[in-house]
Formats: C-alpha cells, sequence, structure tokens
C-alpha cells in the first residue's frame, strides 16, 4: 500500500555525500522526512529514497549535518503521466478507453445458440431481434425470465431458454419440445388388421390372439390379430399390438412429356452491391437489370468476422442475377426411364410403413408425345395396422 501512496506523491532517488553522511540520516528523522531503504555505497555516501515533497528540508537537514544532498532519479505518477498533459487528444483518448473497458463489457455484441436441433438458430436469432435483444443490447436490461415467457409464445417448438452472459457474449440457451407420443386407451379393443394383400413372410405378436401364420396370404382388411381371445370360462379382452411384414404386390404407371424446357443464357445479366450495417442497406453499386424477364439470382453475403469466430453485422451483400431463356428440348428415352423409376421408387417407399423394394418390373412406352412408365414392384413391408375392434359382432377369418 505505501508502495501506492509514495508513487501518487512522488519520489526521489538521492545520495548523501559528506564526511559523516550518517549524522545527516539522524537529522533527517529530527526534521521528521520520511526516507525508505538507505544504503552506504561507500564510506562518504549513502543512497536513500525520499518524497519529492520533503526535498528541501532533506537538504536543510544534510547542510546542517556538513554534507550535500543530490538527486539521482525521479519517479512518481507526475513523472510518468506528465507528459499527458502536452498531448491532450492522447490523454483523452487514454480516458475514453478506460471508460470503455468498463462500460462496454455491459454491452452484447455476439451471440450463441445451442441446444436446437430442429429449430434453425437463424429463426431463433430473428425472434431475439424482434424482442429487443440484439447485436449491442444493454446486458442488464435482459431479463431471462421475462424473455422466455415471450419467445415460447413466438415459437411453439420451444420448451425452454434462457440467455448467459459473459462479458459481450451471451449463450441462448434452449431446449426443443418433445414431440406429443399418442396415447392409446388400453383398456379398449384393438384389432390388427391387414393394410395390404399380401404373403405373410414374419410375424411378431406382442399382445393378443395371433391369428395368422408365416406363409399365409392374407386380404386387406383381414383379422391378423385379434383383441379377444377365448380363454374357455371367459374372454380376454385387450388392444392387440404386433408386427407383420408380408410380399406385396404394387402396379404403378407414371407419365412426364418427351419434351422438356431448357433455360439458354440470353446475356441479361445484372450486379448489385449492397453495405449491411445491422438491418439497415445501402447499395453501393449496381448494373444492368432483368426485372422483365426470368433469371436465376445467386446471392451472396460476407460479414465481417473477428479471428476468434465471431461475426459482427456488417458486411457486403453481392446480388447476380443472370437472364435465361426456356427453350423447348426433346427428352431422351434413357433419362425420361431414370425419371420415371425414380418417381415410381419414391411412391412406393412413400406408401410402406417400414420395409423394402425386392423387385421391380417396368416398360417404357411412348404416344402421342407422352412417356408412360407401367411397373410392377415387389416389396416386403409391414401391413400391420391397428383399428378399434368391434363388439358387436364375432370377427372371422374370411
Amino acid at each position: 500500500m505505501w508502495q501506492l501512496i509514495w508513487f501518487l506523491q512522488g519520489y526521489v532517488i538521492a545520495e548523501i555525500r559528506g564526511a559523516s553522511p550518517e549524522w545527516s540520516l539522524e537529522k533527517l528523522s529530527g526534521a521528521r522526512v520520511a526516507f525508505l531503504k538507505p544504503q552506504r555505497t561507500d564510506d562518504f555516501t549513502i543512497r536513500l529514497v525520499l518524497l519529492q515533497r520533503d526535498l528541501p528540508k532533506a537538504r536543510t537537514a544534510a547542510q546542517r549535518a556538513m554534507c550535500e544532498l543530490c538527486v539521482l532519479q525521479e519517479h512518481g505518477f507526475r513523472q510518468v503521466f506528465g507528459g499527458l498533459w502536452k498531448r491532450r487528444g492522447f490523454a483523452l483518448l487514454l480516458l475514453l478507453a478506460m471508460a470503455g473497458a468498463f462500460v462496454i463489457p455491459k454491452f452484447v455484441f455476439f451471440y450463441e445458440v445451442v441446444g436446437n436441433e430442429t429449430v434453425p438458430e437463424a429463426q431463433i436469432l430473428r425472434e431475439l431481434q424482434n424482442l429487443g435483444v440484439g447485436f449491442g443490447t444493454y446486458g442488464p436490461s435482459i431479463h431471462p425470465q421475462e424473455l422466455k415467457n415471450r419467445m415460447l409464445l413466438q415459437i411453439p417448438k420451444l420448451q425452454w431458454l434462457t440467455v448467459q452472459q459473459s462479458g459481450m457474449r451471451a449463450c441462448v440457451v434452449v431446449r426443443e419440445r418433445p414431440e406429443a407420443i399418442a396415447v392409446e386407451e388400453r383398456r379398449a379393443p384393438m384389432n390388427v388388421v391387414a393394410g395390404k394383400d399380401g404373403v405373410i413372410t414374419s410375424v411378431s405378436a406382442m399382445e393378443g390372439n395371433c391369428l395368422c401364420a408365416v406363409g399365409q396370404a392374407v386380404k386387406k382388411g383381414q383379422v391378423l390379430i385379434s383383441a379377444y381371445t377365448d380363454l374357455e370360462f371367459t374372454t380376454r379382452v385387450c388392444a392387440a399390438l404386433g408386427e407383420v411384414y408380408a410380399e406385396t404386390l404394387a402396379q404403378k404407371a407414371v407419365r412426364c412429356p418427351d419434351t422438356v424446357l431448357q433455360k439458354t443464357p440470353n446475356g441479361k445479366n445484372s450486379r448489385s452491391v449492397s453495405l449491411l450495417v445491422g438491418e439497415k442497406r445501402w447499395n453501393i453499386f449496381a448494373n444492368g437489370g432483368n426485372s422483365d424477364g426470368r433469371c436465376d439470382k445467386i446471392t451472396k453475403t460476407h460479414m465481417l468476422t473477428l479471428p476468434l469466430g465471431l461475426t459482427i453485422p456488417v458486411g457486403l451483400e453481392i446480388v447476380e442475377q443472370r437472364g435465361y431463356d426456356l427453350t423447348p428440348a426433346p427428352l431422351e428415352k434413357d433419362a425420361a426411364e431414370k425419371l420415371l423409376e425414380q418417381q415410381v421408387t419414391g411412391s412406393v417407399q412413400q406408401d410402406m410403413l417400414a420395409g423394402k423394394i425386392l423387385q421391380k418390373d417396368t416398360e417404357l412406352t411412348r404416344q402421342g408425345g407422352i412417356y408412360e412408365l407401367t411397373a410392377s414392384v415387389r416389396c416386403e413391408e409391414m401391413i400391420a395396422r391397428q383399428v378399434r375392434a368391434s363388439i358387436l359382432k364375432e370377427e372371422t377369418i374370411p
């Protein structure tokens, strides 16, 4: 603590030279002059530390002892920062930097979202911006509880949200709402029926009375696992549950024209450059235009990024528009067949709840400017569907 006090008041390193420098120390003590670190350098010299304000009294005390006081070095606040008075602009900048070191960390400039899986990070940050939490927001003004309640109304997929501030960075921690799983009524009688015609390849009955076997041909709607089980003296009722896979046959027919429209560049291109600062946009450069015709629009955004990966909302946006005309062109047979087969495969897979395609036989014909692909697709898929059992009539296997 005394070092700080002496630094603020200013001190000097001095030497007392004379026939009896020890007598000078006695005179300094008698004059109530504070000194530190007295050290003899030779028989006639003592080096010590004195306050600048005590120099006149110290010189007088040394002269009374028939000695001489010489100042070697000056130290303190005035010597270190005294030159700033001549450079007032630099001093002002130094004061602003010191003030900024205390004020700026209270504002939030960078945000990081963690915990999101299906909700995009951009959507969360955009909703926060709409609620007044964005680049340059005053940290103490962010109330996580109030912000959470308002964000859950804006994004129903979120279950919980909080904002953790650390200096100029804030971590937005979210938790998404789990998908609601339908809770079926366990006591209601439910049958498992066939969703399609087919030949059964595997049966796994977990609850109920199994009425089918591997290799059996079944029709759509036929009961595979019954909710009722006859126990001679009573009938057990439950919600039947199980997985039944069968080999099925699907017939598909898809069509497409034998000509396609291709993009042909027409040379009507344009380019524009804009400066982005926060939510503001200023157009810097633009040439050409293609507002009347068709065009492909390519947007490239380059934001200012700091070395640690922190992005500042300042950047350039480059928009290119490349014009084109649509011209008809013949569709080759191989390309048409590949395109139609992809549509057939997608349609069959969309119809399946679970399973795989075993074999696919296709035939491509062309008539009247139309390609038509007829396909016979053999699949192994799960045909079990759970439906409510009837209590008015006895169910039998057709």
